[in-house]
């Protein structure tokens, strides 16, 4: 088949067209997004390590929490959530290994999708 009826079918496809809308955030907006999302929560000081960069762009991060009320268990869940909110529409999300919370700090790690077939792998999964 040659590229042109690839790129046909692709654009017919409902789970391609999807994967173009996503919002391809660079990493100082997701910064930013997130920051705005976690604090309305009350988790402060979002803050992201070196990231690990291969064939997707695998990024750890840590946040603190704020509400002294909230457990542990539900800290993470509520972190999760907004997360996983925040970044529905865009080209990034939480690792499946989730979260860890140890004396008000959480971390986890956040993947990010670049490649159109990567975009349409990751909806599939959704």
């Amino acid at each position: 088949m040659d590229e042109d009826k690839k790129q046909k079918i692709k654009d017919k496809d409902p789970i391609y067209q999807k994967a173009r809308q996503l919002k391809k955030l660079t990493v100082t907006e997701l910064e930013n997004l997130l920051s705005k999302s976690l604090e309305k929560e009350k988790y402060v000081n979002l803050s992201f390590d070196k990231p690990e960069i291969d064939r997707y762009v695998i990024i750890p991060f840590t946040v603190q929490e704020f509400d002294k009320k909230r457990s542990e268990r539900e800290s993470e869940n509520t972190v999760r959530k907004v997360i996983k909110q925040t970044l529905e529409k865009t080209n990034w999300r939480l690792m499946t290994e989730g979260l860890t919370y140890r004396l008000g700090y959480l971390s986890g790690r956040l993947k990010g999708y670049e490649r159109e077939e990567d975009l349409v792998d990751l909806l599939k999964k959704c």
